[in-house]
């Protein structure tokens, strides 16, 4: 209450007006005192002329003189001097300064009169009229002489009754005066306030209903004056913070919007290293639970890094840092932000390279892999040329071991167009290039094709290949090409890996709209460690032995890219030394009208 505006405009205007009223009364009081005091003196200095004070020394010599001066002054003057109940005329003793008794015109208060400054300054020889308003009374003091000696004072003493009556009834009219003047003062005061501040109270309202979202609502201007011109300037004000927010709010849901579905993991810190914002990416990546978020320091404390570097001492503008978190490799880009060209703190962006990584490794892999199985028999084909460009000279060529030469040389030039032709295979299979022209055809009449063409292979090891179909089987839309490729790369693998004697069981059965190939041996197996690599470019579970059978290492990479290719499935399932199952699954897609057939 105390505080408000109005209170003080009250309290301003109650101040003033106490003011302005306690001066003009204090000026009207001094004034009048004054006034008295001076009219005082200027009557008695006309009625005690020095003429006249010359005849009054005259009656000095007379025994009753001081009764005569005192007839002749209330005979002559007492109504020019005023003598009534409050204003006295005494006759002092020159030598003592008292009352000469029978010589005053109030002999009860004859006793009571004390020796005044005027009164001292008569006995001096001088006349006694000094103003002084501090007393409560005033006097005037008229030396007679004789002989040069001061033998009677003339004493006129006013006790200021009349004066004091008047300055009562001036402070009884200023009192009510300013009463009035208090009331007068309040009624505008209120009215002033009222008109002061019903707007500011309106523009309250609006602040506050400004603060809780409310845009709508507009003050009333009720004047041209300054306060109206606030009030429009505060309507215009509303309208463009209006505006101003909205746009901050869409560009701030664009801003978490963005954050919340990017691919990229996002933290923002402050300068002490707490989080400040976090989208879903980063807690994912970070392993962050809600509400329990770590420091700066604390979630990269192996990067060798701390918030102080980056946003505080600036030793780093911008900088990125590798991490392992969960298996996942995560790669960290740290930006320092300013706000009024201060530090504010840090952006963290976290991306996950994992597959990244993968892939090089991958890639670097493969090339590798690739350099080594070209180098390998170039280098044999290059070191035989050399022998053969050797013996060229010599008239008694072994036409047995020049045989054999070429044929190593003619053998490892196989070799490396197998591999060459593997690897384009691989190539616009993984770039996602189908030039396989499909058509139907019967998989079983495929499947034992390739095992008659296969067979002189078996039977050199004393090998039995069964095919043993279940149930009939639908015409299947595919490119027979390709899938004699894959038939041919399981059984092959099954022939080369099975002891002389084994035996390699096809079987095929249709179920739930699918072919399904089985490729059973009784081969040497797989170890349980190589069954989740066995589809990778160029691995052998015995590299060695796998290189003398020929082999290249893309046999069931390209098996599985093929069968992808025609949205089936492979997979693998071995016992060292009892044998290995593949099962290959053909769904029935169709051709473009959907159709299928039986055989």
């Amino acid at each position: 209450m105390f505080k408000s505006i109005r209170f003080k405009i009250t309290l301003m205007f109650v101040l003033l007006t106490l003011s302005v009223v306690i001066f003009i009364s204090t000026f009207m009081v001094n004034s009048t005192d004054a006034y008295y005091h001076n009219e005082f003196k200027n009557l008695m200095s006309v009625v005690f002329s020095e003429e006249y004070t010359s005849l009054l020394s005259e009656a000095v010599y007379s025994e009753t003189a001081a009764n005569d001066i005192y007839t002749n002054v209330t005979s002559y003057y007492s109504v020019q001097i005023g003598i009534d109940s409050f204003r006295n005329v005494y006759i002092l003793d020159g030598e003592t300064g008292k009352p000469i008794p029978g010589c005053s015109s109030n002999e009860a208060l004859a006793q009571s009169i004390d020796i005044s400054t005027n009164i001292i300054t008569a006995m001096n020889g001088e006349c006694g009229d000094e103003v002084n308003n501090v007393l409560p009374y005033m006097d005037y003091a008229v030396p007679i002489e004789k002989d040069s000696e001061i033998k009677y004072i003339i004493y006129i003493r006013d006790t200021k009754e009349e004066s004091n009556s008047i300055i009562s009834s001036i402070f009884s009219i200023m009192l009510s005066s300013m009463l009035m003047a208090l009331a007068i003062s309040l009624l505008f005061a209120i009215l002033l306030s009222k008109t002061i501040l019903a707007p500011i109270q309106s523009l309250t309202q609006k602040s506050k209903k400004i603060a809780s979202g409310d845009f709508e609502s507009e003050i009333e201007v009720t004047g041209s004056d300054e306060i109206g011109k606030l009030t429009e300037t505060f309507n215009q004000m509303a309208q463009e913070l209006k505006v101003t927010l909205n746009v901050i709010q869409s560009e701030k849901d664009k801003v978490e919007t963005i954050l919340r579905y990017m691919t990229d993991g996002i933290i923002a810190f402050d300068r002490e290293g707490s989080i400040i914002h976090i989208n879903p990416v980063a807690r994912k990546l970070m392993g962050i639970e809600s509400g329990n978020f770590p420091t700066f320091d604390e979630l990269f404390a192996e990067c060798d890094i701390t918030i102080t570097q980056i946003s505080v001492l600036g030793n780093y503008e911008k900088t990125e840092r590798i991490l392992s978190i969960n298996g996942a490799q995560l790669c960290v880009y740290f930006a320092p932000f300013k706000t009024n060209k201060k530090s504010s703190g840090l952006v963290a962006v976290i991306q996950d390279v994992t597959e990244q990584q993968r892939l090089e490794n991958s890639r670097r892999e493969f090339v590798a892999n690739v350099s080594h199985e070209l180098r390998t028999p170039l280098t044999t084909v290059k070191s035989y040329t050399e022998t053969l460009l050797e013996i060229l000279s010599d008239e008694d060529i072994d036409k047995e071991m020049l045989e054999s030469f070429l044929e190593t040389i003619n053998s490892e030039t196989d070799r490396m167009t197998r591999l060459v032709k593997d690897l384009l295979l691989l190539s616009r299979l993984d770039y996602g290039i189908n030039d396989m022209h499909k058509d139907y055809f019967s998989v079983s009449e495929l499947i034992e094709d390739t095992l008659k063409r296969l067979k002189r292979y078996g039977d050199e090891k004393g090998q039995k290949l069964i095919y043993d179909p279940t149930n009939a089987l639908p015409a299947y839309y595919g490119n027979i090409d390709r899938i004699e490729q894959v038939l041919t790369n399981i059984i092959t693998n099954a022939i080369k890996y099975t002891p002389e004697g084994g035996s390699i069981f096809i079987s095929t059965v249709y179920m739930y709209n699918s072919i399904i190939i089985k490729v059973k041996d009784t081969g040497i197996g797989i170890p349980e460690e190589s069954l989740k690599h066995i589809f990778e470019r160029f691995y052998r579970v015995d590299k060695a032995r796998s290189r003398q059978m020929g082999g290249t290492g893309l046999g069931l990479a390209i098996a599985k890219e093929i069968v992808e290719a025609h949205g089936g499935t492979i997979t693998i399932s071995s016992v060292p030394d009892y044998g290995t199952d593949v099962m290959i699954t053909l769904p029935i897609i169709g051709n473009d009208n959907g159709k299928s057939s039986e055989f």
